[in-house]
Formats: structure tokens, C-alpha cells, sequence
């Protein structure tokens, strides 16, 4: 059994025990014990009960096409990655799109579609995107204050976690210049072993920011409704996944 076998499968079974254990808690209970008073705002609730519907309709089509004779890879590329957009668009805040996106790329992968120029595209738009968020915290760390206040952490109240210095906005800013040379290196076929390990080590580090702390930060958080809560759901976390997708296509097409 191949490697992209196993992450879908992976997937599949993180999404499976999220989808029960956590819907049971936050979601079904809740909503059983009350009288229609949300336990969560009434927008999401809709939403997210209006797309866990339709997905498991998606995944009874899937099967029907595997039964009748659809390549097993194709179907699960078309079922992971149309599930990832449906809650994308829907409820981006939600922790199953980037797990369905797996899901998706472990069937590309397994159908032979995982072509050097679909890695290739995604190395460069992760370059691109990596020298933009750069230049902006160069952009913080000379002074500049538009669209900070949005990028920190904050409390319900308001008060942020902590401001940092124009050295750290620095400091990050080579970080993630560093990587876009070291992911276009890498992706070349040039890089040396260290640098294929620093790479790989970045993408596990940007996963890991997406997923979050459960509290402030990242698809786990519980502190929303904060000007950075919504950052972060809309853009913040979208943008680590394809820091994290780049790292591994130049690891694979390098």
C-alpha cells in the first residue's frame, strides 16, 4: 500500500471520528437539548448543518461510481476535493476542509494525476505567495500599521495577546523570504539533504499553525468573533495549508 493510500485513508478516519465524536458534542446534543437557542451562531449552525448533509451525499455518489467501475483514485480525488471546496466556501473556519483536501490529493496521487507541472504550479504560487506575506511584515517592521491590528491574536475583550517589535516582524520576514528560496531550491532538484530536511520540517510547522492552539489561534480555536478570529478563518489559515502544500510539492517534485 503506497503512501498517499495511507493518507487517505488517514483522513478519511480523522474525519470520520471528528465528525462523530465532535458533532455529538458541540452540535447535535446542544441543539437536541435546546429549543432552537443556538449554541453557536445560527449563520454557522445553518451552514454547517446544510453542508454535512450534502457531503455525505457526495460520498454515496462516489461510491456508486467506484461500484460501477470508476477508477478507485479518480473518485476519491473528486469526492476529497470537492468536499474541501463545499466547506471552504461555506464554513472555512471548519477543521475538515484541509483533512478533505488531503483526502483529495492522496486520490490524485493514486490516479497518476500528481503531474510535475500541477507541482510545479503550486510551488510557484507558494513562492509568490511566501515573498508577498514577507514583504508586508517588512512593511509592518518599517513602521507601517496597516492591517497589524488584524494579524494579532486578541482576547474577547479586544486586548491583544502581544505586540511585537520591529525586530520580530523582521525576523519573519526573512524567515518566510528564506523559504520561498529554500522551496524554488528545493523543487530544482539542486537542494542539498539539509535543505530538503529544513523544508519538510517548515511544512509540518505550517500545518501545524493551521490546526492551532484550541484556543486562540488556527482552525481549533474557541476564542471567535475577534477582528483576527475572522483574519484568520478567512485568510490567515488558507494561506499556512498552501505554505504547507508548496513545501511538500517541492518535496516531490524535486
Amino acid at each position: 500500500m503506497s503512501g498517499f493510500a495511507l493518507l487517505s485513508a488517514a483522513c478519511l478516519l480523522l474525519l470520520a471520528g471528528a465528525h462523530s465524536v465532535l458533532g455529538e458534542r458541540l452540535v447535535l446534543a446542544p441543539l437536541f437539548a435546546a429549543e432552537w437557542r443556538e449554541p453557536a451562531p445560527r449563520w454557522a449552525m445553518e451552514r454547517l448543518l446544510r453542508f454535512a448533509w450534502h457531503l455525505t451525499s457526495m460520498a454515496w455518489v462516489a461510491l456508486a461510481a467506484v461500484l460501477v467501475g470508476a477508477p478507485v483514485g479518480a473518485s476519491v480525488a473528486v469526492l476529497g476535493l470537492s468536499s474541501a471546496a463545499v466547506v471552504f466556501v461555506m464554513l472555512r473556519g471548519h477543521l475538515s476542509w484541509p483533512l478533505f483536501l488531503g483526502v483529495g490529493i492522496g486520490g490524485l496521487a493514486l490516479s497518476g494525476a500528481l503531474v510535475a507541472p500541477l507541482l510545479w504550479a503550486c510551488v510557484g504560487v507558494t513562492v509568490l505567495a511566501l515573498a508577498v506575506v514577507a514583504g508586508v511584515h517588512v512593511y509592518w517592521a518599517s513602521g507601517g500599521r496597516k492591517g497589524l491590528s488584524a494579524a494579532l491574536p486578541a482576547q474577547v475583550d479586544g486586548t491583544r495577546l502581544f505586540r511585537p517589535p520591529a525586530w520580530a516582524s523582521s525576523g519573519v520576514a526573512v524567515a518566510l523570504a528564506l523559504l520561498a528560496g529554500l522551496v524554488l531550491w528545493t523543487a530544482t532538484g539542486l537542494a542539498p539533504d539539509w535543505a530538503r530536511v529544513l523544508v519538510g520540517l517548515a511544512g509540518v510547522g505550517m500545518l501545524a499553525r493551521a490546526a492551532g492552539d484550541g484556543r486562540y489561534v488556527g482552525l481549533s480555536k474557541t476564542v471567535r468573533g475577534t477582528e483576527f478570529s475572522m483574519w484568520d478563518d478567512a485568510l490567515f489559515n488558507p494561506l499556512v495549508v498552501l505554505f504547507a502544500l508548496g513545501s511538500g510539492a517541492a518535496l516531490l517534485v524535486g
